[in-house]
């Protein structure tokens, strides 16, 4: 690639993470007044290393599996999320950032546009499926909704109840099951197919999302 192809990659790779983050603190309501150097400086940092991993890497099929580790160690570590937390909330905001993109790359498909890895149109999708997101993510913030139960400290203590247990399973087929749909999307397999995954697996981690939400207040 050369040094303007480049820069198009890493100014539109930083703009998803930024929505992607964004979304992720407005879900469970983290206050973005105090953190927007570090999400900056993160989603940066972050579109570089998605630069490593799929050109210097060549690792494109298997992005999401490299990446989510390092993410969610990024909430740990540079946002002080206990790991559990900043696990889940990772998974939570990762899975529902790809279910919208899926729903994007279905309504073109019924219009007869096939998107394909690689192509020039792919930087639309990422820059309409950014602008969803942000508005997305300010309209919870705009009608206080969200979830409360993730601490903003690392040193909260985490208890292992059956509930807990649930979302970390479920945090980890989350996991799983957003790097299988980068690999389903890049050997052929239709977005249809990522929608109605993803939809049943986000649809049931915000049922544990909710029960957990009302057993810190029950």
């Amino acid at each position: 690639m050369d040094v303007l192809n480049v820069l198009v990659f890493l100014f539109f790779s930083a703009i998803e993470w930024l929505a992607l983050i964004i979304l992720t603190f407005a879900i469970f309501k983290f206050q973005l007044p105090g953190y927007w150097g570090r999400l900056l400086l993160s989603s940066f940092f972050l579109s570089l290393l998605s630069y490593m991993i799929f050109f210097e890497l060549d690792l494109s099929l298997y992005g999401p599996l490299v990446q989510m580790p390092i993410v969610f160690l990024y909430f740990w570590q540079n946002f002080r999320i206990p790991i559990f937390y900043a696990a889940l909330m990772v998974v939570n905001g990762y899975v529902l950032y790809t279910l919208i993109q899926a729903v994007i790359l279905n309504l073109l498909q019924l219009f007869g546009i096939v998107v394909t890895p690689g192509e020039s149109v792919v930087y639309v999708i990422q820059a309409v499926t950014s602008c969803i997101v942000f508005a997305l993510a300010w309209l919870l913030i705009r009608t206080n909704r969200g979830f409360t139960f993730v601490p903003d400290t690392d040193r909260a203590k985490i208890k292992w109840n059956k509930l807990n247990v649930r979302l970390l399973v479920m945090s980890v087929i989350g996991y799983v099951a957003n790097s299988a749909y980068n690999f389903l999307y890049y050997v052929g397999f239709t977005p249809l197919i990522i929608l109605i995954l993803g939809t049943v697996i986000f649809g049931f981690l915000q049922y544990l999302v909710f029960k957990r939400e009302y057993q810190e207040y029950g």
